[in-house]
């Protein structure tokens, strides 16, 4: 669905995205990272606004800057610029033509993606009587109204209380399962991403640091035990874990192992045939933030 190699944008002497390279299959993809890691910048290159200074993409399998792509893509902004003085039925119709529709069919259009996103019922009030959660949504309706087979979301949630995350989060679901939209979504905030995303890219400073499916990180996750004996390691036993995994981290004579398979009971041969004695064996899974927290620190 989304494919580049080597791309990199620089504002002047910065570097914005560093050859970032990878490929990424339809469903919804979870784009996280700190504030400032490269998130805006490599979604608005995608959509052929910003020119990378190296480096090729592909989205939907069209080159950058292709003619025909952005009738094939939606995209809602981290900020609005809604018209406060017009009614969000006359501003997603607008943009509805904007996006290749014709007018009848862009205001046909209009109505369905404003029920879609709940907001049939206020769709002829003027914008500037909108809660945030109101407008998020009109932004939604907007990137939704011309059916985009992919959608980019920046920062959806920016802004909104708990109950507006959730309706929010639960639109993105939607757009997958109900208009069979694939969804690039940007957002700063794990929770978002764990909650609706089945792929994961990680960017820091610019690079990829980690992607995969998030079944794949889960299953990574399954792995993590913490291990403590009734006597403490020598440092041939130490050295021997490797047998079992990698040793994450040690303290106090607790060790965090990410085993090679998910499978507990190696650790009781294992200590069996050193001869030490396993007291605690504890799964440390569902932590995604681990995850992001040791891409964050890799090299």
């Amino acid at each position: 669905m989304i494919a580049f190699e080597g791309l990199e944008v620089r504002y002047g002497a910065t570097l914005a995205l560093a050859g970032a390279t990878l490929e990424l299959e339809p469903g919804i993809i979870g784009l996280l990272g700190p504030n400032g890691s490269g998130k805006s910048t490599l979604l608005k290159t995608l959509l052929g606004l910003i020119k990378p200074s190296a480096g090729h993409a592909r989205v939907l399998g069209v080159a950058l800057g292709g003619a025909d792509l952005r009738a094939r893509i939606g995209y809602m902004p981290e900020y609005d610029a809604l018209v406060e003085d017009a009614s969000a039925y006359e501003q997603v119709a607008f943009w509805g033509e904007l996006s290749g529709l014709a007018p009848a069919q862009a205001r046909d259009r209009a109505h369905e993606a404003l029920y879609f996103v709940g907001l049939d019922e206020s769709r002829y009030r003027n914008v500037s009587g909108y809660s945030t959660g109101m407008r998020q949504r009109v932004k939604l309706a907007q990137a939704l109204v011309h059916s985009p087979e992919l959608v980019f979301l920046d920062e959806p949630t920016n802004g909104l209380d708990p109950d507006g995350r959730n309706r929010m989060l639960d639109l993105v679901l939607k757009v997958r399962a109900e208009l069979d939209a694939s969804v690039v979504l940007a957002s700063h905030l794990l929770g978002d991403v764990d909650r609706v995303a089945d792929q994961l890219v990680i960017l820091d400073q610019g690079r990829v640091k980690a992607a995969g499916r998030m079944a794949g990180l889960r299953r990574l996750l399954t792995r993590r035990f913490e291990l403590r004996f009734l006597d403490p390691l020598g440092p041939e036993q130490e050295h021997a874990l490797a047998r079992l995994g990698t040793v994450l981290e040690s303290r106090n004579g607790l060790y965090d192992l990410e085993f090679h398979e998910a499978d507990g009971a190696a650790a009781f041969a294992w200590a069996q045939d050193q001869g030490a004695v396993l007291v605690q064996l504890t799964p440390r899974h569902d932590r995604l933030d681990e995850v992001l927290i040791r891409a964050l620190k890799a090299d």
